[in-house]
């Protein structure tokens, strides 16, 4: 079994996967952080400190290895994935420094925070017979995908259950006396 992590670093230099950038495959790491802080953005701020610094070190996990991280703002083979990682911590800061971010906007980070979650799984399908002619052996769907897309639902679920609240509409609330008046 290989993890996203594993996957993004082998599909680099396996002949036949290069259909799927290595990169997607930490779009679940990503996004996750960025999910904690539009969750720690809410917070006052003793806790939206503490959650922004969690996510941060979440996003700073799609860094590149050490020693690769020493050169990977010019070495081809790091360079997307050692920028991309330093926009998600812009975008973290820029989110905890705004706060509450308005509810479309929230929404939309939401759903591409969600989207970004599943792709790596399509790529996996993708690239999974380059990865199994290379180790001449069959390869799986580890628990690690799953692991991972239940914590970016369990992240999703509450944020997602609190802007659909504000999406929908408010019912009056009417005494079962006046409903039968017909008095509205």
């Amino acid at each position: 079994m290989r993890s996203g992590h594993d996957l993004s670093i082998s599909t680099n230099f396996t002949p036949g996967a290069g259909i799927f950038l290595n990169e997607w495959f930490l779009l679940p790491l990503w996004s996750a952080a960025v999910l904690l802080a539009l969750l720690s953005g809410v917070a006052p701020w003793p806790r939206r400190a503490f959650g922004g610094a969690f996510a941060l070190l979440v996003a700073s996990l799609g860094l590149p290895a050490y020693p690769h991280i020493l050169t990977a703002h010019v070495n081809p083979d790091y360079r997307l994935q050692f920028f991309i990682t330093l926009g998600v911590f812009a975008l973290i800061i820029a989110i905890l420094l705004a706060g509450s971010l308005r509810p479309w906007m929230r929404m939309a980070c939401f759903i591409a925070c969600a989207i970004a979650s599943a792709v790596p799984l399509i790529g996996y399908f993708a690239v999974k017979p380059a990865v199994e002619a290379l180790y001449r052996s069959p390869v799986g769907v580890g628990l690690g995908w799953w692991f991972t897309l239940a914590g970016v639902v369990l992240l999703l679920a509450p944020a997602g259950a609190k802007i659909l609240r504000r999406f929908t509409p408010k019912r009056a609330v009417q005494s079962p006396v006046a409903a039968d008046a017909g008095l509205h």
